[in-house]
């Protein structure tokens, strides 16, 4: 596992909180990879990352009237989708207001704020009671959560039996040694990632939260055009994200950017795992 870096919850919510135009000009509603379905598929940055919320909504399986809990909202693009797609309740959560404020904002405009909303709360810590979730999903939220154990037990603790959990997550496929964990921890520090965590150390954790694990997919070579395209729209936005943000944090995220597309990495992988 990485460990030379651990980000606090107060700089991952002072991030978020001042996010809104970095997302809005590389990503656009969402705040988490592409996937392409193929080598043939053409899908846009934008397309893809909603391809990559509908690859989730699958995993779920849950039905109208269902009750699914959103763990790290982002600006709540992905539950929506979810919500038109099944007809589900959705219950988003952020540790950063400045997301949950646009996240309930969005939802008001589009006209689902009956069946979709958005509370400031931690995954650690969930303000719900227990067995009060049909479903829940963490797409590439944990990423910014030192503590997986705690957040699966929390999950766990609010999903009913037979619950399903969706998520995606960077892993450590192999070893990070010499250069690779010099890039690995650059990335992890401009991206405000806590540790990577080998496979075999998630089935464990899942267990002692009560949930087994039903499928693990390596998908990344599905989301490995992300990082070149994201690094285009960086390229292409540079003036007015130095404007905003200073031209030193927009070169560490050319810097960072740049080398994920060459190397690949972080890998990244999807799980679904059941209450039992």
């Amino acid at each position: 596992m990485t460990t030379d870096y651990v980000p606090s919850s107060a700089e991952v919510v002072a991030f978020y909180d001042n996010a809104l135009p970095l997302i809005t000009h590389l990503a656009g509603d969402n705040v988490h990879y592409g996937y392409w379905h193929s080598r043939e598929d053409t899908s846009t940055l934008h397309e893809a990352m909603d391809n990559l919320t509908d690859v989730m909504i699958e995993r779920l399986g849950v039905t109208p009237g269902q009750r699914v809990l959103d763990v790290g909202c982002g600006l709540g693009a992905p539950a929506m989708r979810l919500a038109r797609a099944t007809g589900v309740e959705v219950v988003g959560i952020s540790t950063s207001g400045a997301m949950v404020r646009e996240a309930n904002a969005r939802a008001r405009a589009a006209g689902l704020d009956a069946r979709v909303r958005f509370e400031v709360a931690a995954a650690e810590d969930l303000p719900f009671d227990d067995t009060s979730f049909d479903a829940a999903w963490a797409i590439e939220s944990l990423v910014h959560m030192a503590d997986r154990p705690r957040v699966f037990r929390e999950i766990g603790r609010v999903l009913r039996p037979g619950g399903r959990l969706a998520l995606t997550d960077f892993y450590e496929r192999t070893p990070f040694t010499g250069e690779r964990l010099r890039k690995i921890e650059q990335y992890r520090r401009a991206a405000l990632n806590t540790p990577f965590h080998r496979l075999e150390e998630y089935p464990p954790m899942l267990r002692d939260a009560g949930l087994h694990l039903v499928e693990y997919l390596d998908i990344s070579e599905r989301t490995d055009r992300h990082y070149p395209l994201l690094l285009e729209r960086l390229r292409a936005n540079r003036e007015v994200l130095a404007a905003e943000y200073g031209t030193e944090v927009v070169d560490a995220l050319d810097s960072v950017f740049d080398n994920c597309a060459r190397t690949g990495e972080p890998h990244y992988m999807l799980m679904a795992a059941q209450r039992g």
